[in-house]
């Protein structure tokens, strides 16, 4: 490929990646195998969550009317009603009466209010009836939680296209959602390219590096809830390279290229992208790192070209591939970026947005970022090191400490949050 390209905007360049990324399709799944994937149906309750009033602890169900005058001076003492706790829904109380109940099991019928085991002792008549004697009034539904005080019924719990995690899992296994209907994981086929890279178990010679980009590549597709269909790397050989790639739009959703998307005479994207017509999406971005990123169409698969360089390539997964395999399982693609305050440094000026490997923190309720030492687009180490990215946006000036900026946090971003 070789020429003049036109950049656009990154975001001009995630509309055409998405407007192509649709949901891959559903099925139904065992709800322990479900775990990442994303709900293509909403979850509704067909009943009232929860389906009967709840006691909120160990302890009595009573009317609280009845309390309205305890006191340690002027104790009021209640009739036991015996039975079994974990079946007081079928019981019912009167005034003057209460109940033994447990934590999360149903009220019987007319208890307002439990009070906590702990706060009642128990007096045994001539005759042989317990009562349960109280010291203190207490307030009407006090521990209690009343029937659909969570959703009434038909109520949508879960919608569509949320990602299942152990929250999730708890409340579909709570509707009897054994099999849940999410939509399918996405296969990703990886490609790395170049004569200069060599496998991660060999020896580099003169003017070469170990693959690394491979394993970044695949661990964060995982991330992101895609799986890798298989992944190759091809040499500077146009012919060779082209019918891996074409293979991988066959057996996969997408196919993520790293390296040979350049403008140099061994560019391997050159034939695919002079064969996409209409199916060229973009072939250069108005970015920094990441400038050479592209994105082509060919029978309805997308293919992505991330930079060979490992920083620029990280970076052009998150901003491209991260938001398409998100959206090709059923996700929005959506970028979500918060903001933070520069602690410290600047950052030169740019005439294109920079995105820097980052580090950000809470401190004193807000949350801070600096960039990394070393952001070149060749770098490895602040890969490693970085939680964020770091939106700088152009400027004629140094963005100096203090500034707000956006950010986007890296997934797991807490565990390397640091002060």
């Amino acid at each position: 490929m070789s020429g003049r390209r036109d950049a656009i905007s990154l975001e001009e360049a995630q509309r055409r990646i998405l407007a192509w990324a649709k949901p891959i399709g559903a099925d139904e799944v065992p709800l322990l195998q479900a775990q990442g994937l994303r709900l293509a149906e909403a979850a509704r309750t067909e009943s009232p969550m929860p389906a009967f009033a709840r006691a909120g602890m160990d302890g009595y169900a009573v009317w609280a009317a009845d309390l309205a005058t305890a006191s340690p001076q002027s104790p009021v003492l209640l009739k036991i009603v015996e039975g079994d706790a974990r079946g007081a829904l079928y019981y019912s109380i009167r005034s003057g009466e209460a109940m033994r109940v447990g934590t999360g099991g149903p009220l019987p019928e007319g208890a307002d209010t439990v009070v906590m085991q702990e706060a009642v002792s128990i007096k045994q008549d001539e005759d042989g009836t317990r009562r349960a004697v109280f010291l203190r009034s207490e307030t009407a539904g006090r521990h209690v939680t009343a029937r659909g005080a969570e959703a009434a019924a038909g109520s949508v719990l879960i919608a569509a296209g949320t990602r299942i995690g152990p929250g999730q899992a708890a409340l579909l296994a709570s509707l009897g959602a054994a099999r849940p209907c999410v939509y399918r994981k996405p296969r990703i086929v990886v490609v790395t390219a170049g004569d200069d890279v060599v496998p991660v178990e060999s020896e580099p010679g003169i003017g070469q590096v170990r693959n690394g980009n491979l394993p970044m590549l695949r661990m964060l597709i995982e991330s992101a809830a895609g799986e890798t269909a298989w992944d190759a790397h091809v040499p500077d050989e146009p012919d060779q390279a082209q019918q891996t790639l074409l293979r991988g739009l066959a057996d996969a959703d997408l196919v993520i290229v790293s390296g040979g998307i350049s403008v140099g005479d061994t560019d391997i994207m050159g034939r695919l992208f002079g064969g996409a017509g209409p199916g060229l999406l973009f072939s250069k971005l108005a970015i920094r790192p990441g400038s050479a990123s592209s994105a082509i169409v060919l029978d309805g698969k997308l293919l992505i070209g991330l930079s060979g360089n490992p920083g620029a390539c990280f970076a052009g997964f998150e901003l491209l591939a991260r938001p398409a395999i998100e959206r090709l399982g059923g996700g929005s693609g959506e970028l979500k970026w918060c903001q933070a305050r520069l602690a410290e440094g600047s950052v030169k000026s740019n005439a294109n947005p920079r995105f820097l490997r980052g580090v950000v923190w809470i401190e004193g309720g807000m949350l801070m970022a600096r960039p990394c030492a070393e952001n070149s687009s060749s770098g490895l180490i602040s890969i490693g090191e970085a939680n964020a990215l770091l939106a700088i946006p152009p400027s004629a000036e140094e963005t100096r400490a203090g500034a707000t900026i956006d950010v986007r946090l890296l997934p797991g971003w807490q565990d390397r949050a640091w002060q």
